[in-house]
């Protein structure tokens, strides 16, 4: 009986140092989310599907000052910057066609795309591009070296702030994850972390050393999403004035 304890014991791994490889799993999910939310800065990096959509993020989020990156909805890439309470975006030319034809129209700025987040879409962008009605080649052209400026008394700036603030992005990382069970340890570069299993292929990593960071999470649907460069400076400057249009005068 002693040698089968032991076995036991020894299949199960390391306990770690930071306890969370004792605790139940809903302990282990939420000791990783505060840990997260109390790191100064995270690097989110990885791929997702929302619907048949593929989404990428790779950004990098300081709390309570913004984040930086890109969003790749489709094939469209678009660059994300939040500082303080201001957003701007800069994407390509079909992302700038799709957001000054629904602004001339009066919709909303573009659709969501990651369920919940209000990530912008590239659905309908084509379609804004071959309109006669659209805006003409030069502001499109003009726009494109520019960053677009969405204050937060704007009606789209929850559509780009949602993934700037880790709250809310982990939030919608963790949606949908549903009940888990433990399934062995693994090492995610190079940090011995806790595997927690569930339907769905979903997998989620949790550091058993030092903090009980949240490492790697496979969510449902498909994809990796990676979580690291915990505490890490992030630079965030605003891009120079001559560099920025502001949505809020081209929405008039």
């Amino acid at each position: 009986m002693a040698i089968a304890a032991v076995a036991a014991l020894a299949g199960c791994g390391s306990t770690g140092t930071n306890g969370v490889a004792k605790k139940g799993t809903g302990s282990i999910v939420a000791d990783a989310e505060d840990a997260v939310l109390n790191a100064s800065s995270v690097h989110i990096q990885g791929q997702f599907k929302s619907g048949n959509q593929p989404v990428a993020l790779d950004l990098r989020l300081e709390q309570d000052k913004g984040a930086s990156g890109t969003v790749t909805i489709g094939n469209e890439v678009i660059e994300l910057l939040r500082v303080g309470p201001d957003v701007y975006v800069k994407g390509d030319e079909e992302f700038y066609r799709s957001v000054l034809s629904r602004l001339g129209d009066g919709s909303p700025a573009p659709s969501a795309a990651p369920s919940g987040t209000g990530a912008p879409s590239a659905a309908g962008s084509a379609a804004a591009s071959g309109s006669s009605s659209g805006p003409d080649n030069i502001a499109v052209t003009a726009m494109q070296i520019n960053f677009l400026h969405i204050g937060p008394a704007d009606a789209q700036y929850q559509t780009f702030a949602s993934l700037t603030d880790p709250r809310q992005l982990l939030a919608q990382v963790m949606q949908g994850i549903g009940s888990l069970d433990k399934d062995g340890q693994k090492d995610i570069r190079g940090t011995k972390s806790i595997v927690l299993s569930g339907g769905k292929g979903t997998r989620v990593y949790v550091a058993i050393d030092g903090q009980p960071f949240l490492e790697r999470v496979l969510p449902p649907g498909g994809g990796t999403l990676d979580f690291m460069d915990y505490d890490q400076p992030v630079t965030l400057n605003p891009p120079p004035p001559g560099q920025v249009v502001d949505i809020a005068k081209i929405a008039k």
